[in-house]
């Protein structure tokens, strides 16, 4: 299969055009969010369903997340669309980054939620992927456009070097915004859990309604749980106290460049320590330490305030497979 891409600045309705006939085609589709760039595929087709389990290679366990143009689609997808503490939530925070677990309506294939009893739905917050789903007028699935549990994409290029050959056509309406996946929660008597950390805060959310600390319980319980993920095929180490000679190494630092003459490589998070830069910038950094001549990363720990928490989610479990790097992490 050849993989078009197609830029949206150059011929807006080309690129939604080509997007709504791959989609109408039970066909997937590179396309951007304000998160990261997404694989869409009609979310109420099992046949496009499974070719998104089998273009990311994703196990079936694992749910997705829909996306819809407009709160009335919910209430064909779940039963508890009118529910008050998550129609509060979704006045304050859709269209965005903020994905909401309901109890599955009988519309949903089960292959979207992987056998729970949950769906998880969310409404973006980007013009182009609005305007494709206004056109094509039904919800899509969109997990992050890349290989099951690698370094998700934030450019056209990177769905491109993930899934190339793979799916039809990519969507290109350059980098993303935010550069994190969305926080996802669910409403448990009265109070919001935070299942996974991203854009929306802990602290946005207790503006709006009290937050209750969610319990891990072993197993999947919504989409972007799995133990290892987001991970280069390099070794990541988080450390606060770094290794005196790692001239074969690459060094993701937060803040000023520095150990230049201990490592290979360094870049910087952010040079000014802001959260929201280095959030947009720690995926496609991850993948250019990656693709470099170095044999491992290590990346100095940021803050967890806001956003913070969401980049140290990722990065944990980047780094999953290296037991020291809990460790040393500890050490900061």
């Amino acid at each position: 299969m050849k993989t078009k891409i197609i830029a949206f600045v150059r011929d807006p309705e080309a690129a939604i055009n080509a997007a709504v006939q791959c989609l109408q085609n039970e066909e997937l589709v590179g396309v951007p969010t304000e998160t990261v760039y997404g694989l869409a595929g009609s979310a109420l087709s099992v046949k496009a369903l499974s070719r998104i389990f089998e273009a990311k290679q994703r196990p079936y366990f694992d749910p997705l997340i829909i996306h819809v143009a407009q709160r009335e689609w919910v209430e064909e997808l779940t039963p508890a669309f009118s529910e008050p503490l998550s129609a509060k939530l979704m006045d304050r925070f859709w269209p965005g980054p903020l994905t909401i677990l309901f109890p599955k309506g009988e519309r949903v294939p089960h292959l979207v939620t992987g056998g729970l009893k949950t769906v998880a739905i969310r409404m973006p917050h980007h013009p182009v992927l609005t305007a494709i789903l206004g056109a094509f007028g039904k919800p899509v699935a969109a997990p992050s456009a890349n290989q099951f549990g690698r370094v998700s994409p934030t450019t056209a290029d990177h769905v491109y070097a993930e899934l190339r050959g793979k799916i039809p056509l990519i969507v290109d309406a350059g980098p993303t915004q935010v550069g994190v996946e969305s926080t996802v929660i669910r409403v448990v008597s009265g109070r919001v859990e935070i299942l996974r950390p991203g854009p929306v805060t802990e602290e946005m959310l207790r503006e709006v309604c009290p937050t209750r600390e969610w319990r891990k319980s072993g197993k999947i319980e919504a989409p972007g749980q799995s133990a290892s993920h987001y991970a280069p095929k390099k070794p990541v180490h988080i450390s606060a106290s770094l290794p005196e000679n790692a001239e074969t190494a690459a060094l993701l630092c937060w803040g000023p460049i520095h150990s230049t003459d201990r490592f290979r490589l360094v870049r910087s998070l952010s040079e000014e320590r802001n959260l929201h830069e280095a959030a947009h910038q720690l995926f496609a950094l991850l993948r250019e330490l990656d693709q470099s001549d170095a044999t491992e990363i290590y990346v100095e720990p940021v803050p967890e305030e806001g956003i913070g928490k969401a980049i140290m989610n990722r990065l944990r479990r980047a780094s999953h497979k290296n037991a020291d790097s809990a460790d040393n992490e500890k050490k900061r």
